[in-house]
């Protein structure tokens, strides 16, 4: 093994996953093929996943064995290891500025207008992009005028406070923050009793600012030093008898606390509770004669017995809550009335109705998806290429299409009748509001998902009516990922969702809940609102692989989040009455 540069020593699993984030992304600005820019993609979320050092690995000889990491990546990282620096990044940086990734995330500042942007007015950051919006240079830009200024200044803010807030997205700190725990357990059993995530990330928000864990244990002073030495924490922060602060390999500040198992309760509730839904629990206990504080519950200076969470709320006349539903949202409100719903679980899932294939942008065959989907228990799978629209995913011609039917014929016969193949699309839905296939297309396919990919920075009022007439199309049965965000990189559409909610529960279209952890889109507020306007609703996963049928649990917790039963959700519906809704002879 070469022997690594002093520049390299220095990295952590963050740097290795930014640097492969942004070749990803400067590709995709110079319009490069989106295959290779997605094999970049997948090394930086493998790196920023990785439960070990990756300089530790590459020692080892094992990145290549690493999951999505070929021989081209395994060859950058070796580069990156032995001389601190990597050619290739090099050269794109010379020709993209990596603060331009920035750029495109702002409304109306798409990759094709930042390039414009740096090739014609020099901007390469937000700086920049605000002294040409102050002085009137941006409206020389094409197809920005004075409507779009404001809009642009308003991104930018947006940006600037995501940036200062530094959250990471709970797809990625989740697996991590398991292998803590299911480590912490391993290693020291007979010591540790107690042991749970807190915080934002139990309450299952889409994205994170640090972690809290939370535990018992006889001596623990001996958890703390356990959990310092885990392989996955790259520095020590701070570190006492019973508390730690570590900062993990991929740059996540993790906090352990070994409580007193009389206090480890109440400790629980308040961390997990946001601010808002703790501070209206203890206005409630005051005005019952009780006192709530991180530490119990009292009246009149007498401890209240609290064995578990249900204790607390039992005390203050409410029914136990589930996590996700602790946001201050009318949750303590209907737990006084007794009328929390009965929240959507992981089992009630019965198939997936968003999958694709190597046919268009996928990985995998149709019978390796079908397969795996029935693998899990499931009923059916949807395989839903893309249209022909959207050419960066190999979209499918009508004609390409039809020959995928024989595959999924043939697929079908192989997996055997207790399972069911259904043939769909993802249809584009394009910048005029049509569709790419035509209706007797359409009427012939089983299932047809509607989606926006492009013209996502279009004014409100014409996404918005793009979004109605497909939903209006009676052939069309899912709305895909409704508003088109990515968290923490592109922010929704101007879209007027509430008007797209009352539409869909007047046509008896789902909206879908996409389980993508950066997308969950529909996000819980408006799964809140689709619920009270009557519409349906799809726990979709967008898969493109065996292993993203696993991404299923942050969109069930995203429709939990959003108070959505199962009765509401048609992938919890059995094959019959699904296919009795695709033909709409029920809503």
């Amino acid at each position: 093994m070469s022997e690594m540069a002093p520049e390299a020593a220095q990295f952590n699993n963050a740097t290795f996953a930014r640097i492969f984030k942004e070749i990803a992304a400067m590709m995709e600005l110079k319009g490069e093929s989106p295959f290779k820019a997605r094999a970049y993609r997948t090394a930086s979320e493998t790196f920023v996943n990785l439960g070990e050092d990756l300089k530790h690995v590459w020692r080892e000889g094992r990145v290549g064995d690493l999951p999505g990491v070929g021989k081209a990546i395994t060859d950058k990282v070796d580069e990156l290891m032995r001389t601190g620096q990597l050619r290739f990044y090099n050269r794109l940086v010379a020709e993209v500025p990596p603060a331009l990734i920035t750029l495109t995330e702002i409304p109306h500042v798409g990759a094709k207008t930042a390039m414009v942007l740096y090739k014609q007015l020099g901007i390469t950051n937000l700086d920049d992009l605000e002294k040409a919006l102050d002085d009137g240079r941006i409206l020389g830009v094409p197809g920005i005028g004075p409507k779009s200024v404001e809009t642009i200044r308003q991104g930018i803010a947006t940006i600037r406070r995501r940036s200062a807030e530094r959250r990471e997205l709970l797809g990625n700190a989740l697996p991590v923050v398991r292998q803590i725990i299911a480590l912490l357990k391993e290693r020291c059993p007979g010591n540790l009793d107690k042991i749970e995530v807190a915080g934002s990330a139990r309450r299952w928000r889409p994205t994170v600012g640090d972690i809290d864990i939370l535990a018992t244990a006889a001596e623990p002073i001996e958890v703390v030093d356990c959990f310092v030495g885990l392989p996955m924490v790259g520095t020590v922060d701070s570190r006492g008898e019973n508390k730690a602060t570590v900062r993990l390999h991929n740059d996540l500040q993790v906090d352990l606390y070994v409580l007193p198992s009389e206090n480890y309760i109440s400790l629980l509730n308040h961390f997990t509770g946001s601010r808002a839904h703790n501070i209206k629990l203890r206005d409630r206990a005051l005005r019952m004669k009780l006192h709530l504080n991180e530490y119990g519950l009292t009246k009149d200076g007498v401890p209240v017995p609290i064995d578990t969470e249900a204790d607390i709320y039992n005390a203050l006349g409410l029914d136990w809550m589930p996590p996700e539903l602790r946001e201050d949202r009318g949750e303590i409100e209907a737990a006084g009335r007794h009328a929390l719903p009965a929240l959507v679980q992981m089992s009630d899932i019965k198939g997936d109705l968003h999958v694709h294939t190597n046919w268009s942008d996928g990985s995998e065959s149709i019978l390796d998806m079908a397969r795996a989907a029935k693998a899990r228990g499931y009923q059916y799978v949807a395989i839903t290429d893309h249209s022909y629209g959207l050419t960066v995913a190999n979209g499918l011609t009508v004609e390409r299409l039809r020959a995928q039917r024989k595959e999924i014929e043939e697929a079908q016969r192989v997996v055997g009748p207790d399972f069911r193949i259904l043939h769909g699309t993802e249809m584009e839905i394009r910048l005029d509001g049509t569709l790419d296939f035509s209706d007797d297309v359409l009427a012939w396919l089983d299932v047809v998902v509607a989606s926006i990919h492009s013209g996502l920075r279009q004014p409100g009022e014409q996404v918005t009516q793009r979004a109605l007439d497909a939903i209006r199309n009676p052939n069309v049965d899912i709305l895909g990922h409704p508003t088109g965000r990515i968290i923490n990189h592109r922010e929704p559409s101007a879209m007027d969702v509430s008007a797209v909610i009352r539409e869909a529960a007047r046509t008896g279209t789902a909206l879908e809940i996409n389980s993508a952890p950066d997308r969950l889109d529909l996000d819980d507020v408006y799964i809140k609102e689709a619920i009270e306007a009557g519409a349906l609703l799809s726990v979709d996963t967008d898969a493109h692989h065996r292993d993203n049928y696993n991404l299923l649990e942050f969109g069930v917790h995203m429709a939990r989040r959003g108070w959505a039963t199962a009765d509401r959700i048609v992938t919890t519906w059995d094959l019959d009455r699904l296919e009795a809704w695709l033909r709409r002879d029920v809503l």
